[in-house]
């Protein structure tokens, strides 16, 4: 046995480049593998960490005007640990450059932060006419502490906020990916805002996560018999970090590419493999006339492919926990957290596996047909195929009548080694593939993205805290540069055993251009009906005319399931399972606001952004009494072709 490892030794430093080249790609496969591995562990483990030390909500809920006095008299229930009231207002601000969304958040006593806390990076809590910045938003603008922001207040005025510091809120994605700033001001600022007394979100940490749904349920029942006007509670818990749809697709890809590079590499190893035994026919028969058997040669091949996978998990291991470290702070940067690097045992353990197993495997057939080859044949061999000719290929190959002559004998020569030659165009055929599926890849999910958000053609939307009535639609149409109006219901709920996204749209909608690939759409008068999203279909086995059951805050309604659409835009972060479409009227009665409506989709005539904006700022200002809340619906396309970019 040790002559034969000696023999194996020897073989691979014959040819060294060709030795060295096989080596690197089985470290390039192991090093990708552990260092996606260990960024991927590193990120569920400090989520999860994040999620404790930051005491991040189980429990987030939309209120109107809730007193302070409510979070006393919730954190008297003992499943609940904490409650904290603070005020949101979505808006545009701007430093030097256009005008871009933030969400502003109003805390009351920041030095008595129990929920959601975040970390103050530089500068100092902010005051009267202040702000706290995210890091990722001042990081994009260029901005630093002590410069100034615009920013826009009710009616539409402008309001210059000086930043304070520079913060990092773990319980949100970086602006970078959602275009969405955070920005932390005094709660006095937005109450002037909003025209409120009390605060409109309702953070809870609870003592047992197991008890969400339950206790979210309980909370809104009690709010509302306080008369207060309470929306649907969102629910998160610490496996369900924010983006991680986003972080786990990017994952996914990487693994991807990993095991194709780990493919590769055992396709090189056998084509090395079958060089050597190629170059090696008589040395066979020396061995197996000396008495050596055929398992005896099979593991004296085997063992150089077990020598390959060793070298190259020896660079490939250190290489991939290196990667891991420095790929890991930019994939925390986009959750908005900063990741400390833990060696992960499960990626190295994988890493000698798959680097040792894979070139075992690509060896197998190779060494098998080397260690085949009798004593007779090995002797009577001069390196050449004697049975060439013989076969169609051959046959097709001998025809070729009109090639220069050096290039007739190049092809012709390929079909002396089929099996090396056919290991080769395999790699070929493997790396082209993956490259040009790359590119594909770029341009056709850049397309979709496109035609995603073209089945939703508002320019933008408008929250009314309170409510508006459907009448609001014509109101809107009197404005210059309207071209479209409608009121939408929207909450979440339950189709069947998934969470879903419910919408209420008007069965003649103008701003939504359904595609439909089974069925139709629900007709105008029609009740018990609804249209779904292919995802969502799919994930529960609904089919066409099936009744499901659709829920919402303890109240459920059997509806016919009458058509299947595609519809994939779910905003970053979400864990939804996909989209229920049903007749307006049906969903209002669901959440019991007959006639009452929070979102309203507008269309415009110009649909240049600074049109849009200037269109926001009419809506702002003729509706500035009910505090609405205005977004474009260009930022949400800029934030996917973002999240696009990274993936």
């Amino acid at each position: 046995m040790k002559g034969l490892l000696i023999k194996a030794w020897r073989d691979l430093t014959r040819r060294p480049l060709r030795s060295v080249l096989t080596t690197l790609g089985v470290a390039i496969g192991v090093a990708g593998l552990v260092a996606i591995t260990s960024t991927s562990q590193n990120l569920v483990r400090a989520q999860r960490e994040l999620f404790a030390s930051t005491s991040q909500a189980h429990v987030r809920l939309w209120v109107w005007d809730a007193p302070p006095g409510v979070t006393s008299f919730l954190e008297a229930d003992p499943r609940i640990a904490l409650a904290e009231l603070r005020l949101t207002y979505t808006t545009r601000w701007r430093a030097r450059g256009p005008w871009m969304d933030i969400q502003l958040i109003g805390v009351a006593d920041f030095s008595h932060i129990k929920v959601d806390r975040f970390t103050l990076l530089d500068g100092h809590y902010p005051k009267e006419g202040e702000i706290l910045l995210d890091l990722s938003a001042a990081q994009a603008a260029g901005i630093a502490v002590g410069d100034e922001i615009l920013c826009r207040g009710a009616q539409g005025r402008e309001r210059h906020l000086r930043v304070s510091g520079i913060s990092q809120s773990p319980g949100y994605l970086s602006s970078t990916i959602t275009k969405l700033a955070i920005g932390y001001v005094p709660a006095p600022f937005l109450r002037r805002i909003l025209g409120i007394a009390g605060g409109n979100q309702l953070l809870i940490r609870l003592v047992d996560s197991r008890t969400a749904q339950e206790t979210a349920k309980h909370v809104v029942r009690l709010l509302r018999r306080q008369g207060l006007t309470v929306g649907t509670p969102e629910i998160r818990l610490p496996e369900q970090f924010p983006g991680k749809r986003e972080l786990d697709a990017l994952i996914t890809i990487m693994f991807l590419f990993s095991a194709m590079g780990i493919i590769v590499s055992s396709f090189l190893v056998a084509n090395t493999l079958a060089a050597i035994i190629g170059e090696q026919i008589s040395e066979i028969g020396t061995l197996k006339a000396l008495g050596a058997t055929r398992w005896q040669v099979l593991t004296l091949y085997l063992g150089e492919a077990f020598i390959y996978g060793s070298l190259g998990i020896l660079p490939g291991l250190p290489i991939g926990a290196l990667a891991g470290w420095g790929l890991l702070p930019w994939v925390g940067n986009l959750g908005n957290a900063r990741v400390s690097f833990q060696l992960a045992p499960e990626g190295l353990v994988l890493g000698t596996l798959v680097g040792l197993g894979m070139p075992l495997l690509g060896s197998l057939w190779p060494s098998w047909r080397g260690a085949s080859i009798s004593v007779r044949e090995a002797l009577q061999s001069y390196g050449i195929q004697t049975d060439y000719g013989q076969s169609w290929v051959d046959r097709q190959l001998q025809r070729i009548r009109k090639l220069p002559p050096l290039f007739a004998m190049t092809i012709r020569n390929l079909a002396r080694r089929k099996g090396r030659s056919g290991l080769t165009l395999a790699v070929i055929a493997i790396a082209t593939a993956a490259f040009i599926g790359a590119a594909a890849t770029r341009s056709s999910v850049g397309t979709a993205i496109s035609g995603v958000y073209a089945t939703y053609d508002a320019d933008a939307w408008i929250w009314f805290p309170q409510g508006m009535s459907s009448q609001t639609e014509k109101l809107l149409l009197t404005l210059p540069g309207v071209r479209a109006a409608e009121a939408w219901a929207v909450a979440d709920g339950f189709v069947q055993l998934a969470e879903a996204r419910l919408w209420g749209i008007p069965a003649q909608s103008t701003l939504y251009r359904e595609k439909l690939i089974r069925g139709r759409w629900y007709r105008p008068g029609e009740q018990e009906v609804v249209v779904l999203s292919a995802d969502l279909a799919a994930n529960q086995g609904i089919r066409l005319g099936d009744w499901v059951k659709v829920q919402h805050g303890g109240r459920w309604r059997n509806l016919r399931v009458v058509g299947i659409v595609v519809d994939n835009t779910i905003f970053l972060g979400s864990t939804l399972a996909g989209k229920a479409f049903l007749p307006r009227t049906t969903l209002a009665r669901l959440l019991e606001e007959q006639n009452r409506y929070h979102l309203f989709a507008v269309g415009s005539v110009e649909r240049a952004p600074r049109a849009v904006d200037r269109l926001i700022s009419q809506i702002e200002h003729r509706f500035q009494r009910w505090r609405p809340s205005v977004q474009p619906a260009y930022a949400e396309v800029e934030s996917a072709t973002e999240a696009f970019r990274l993936l």
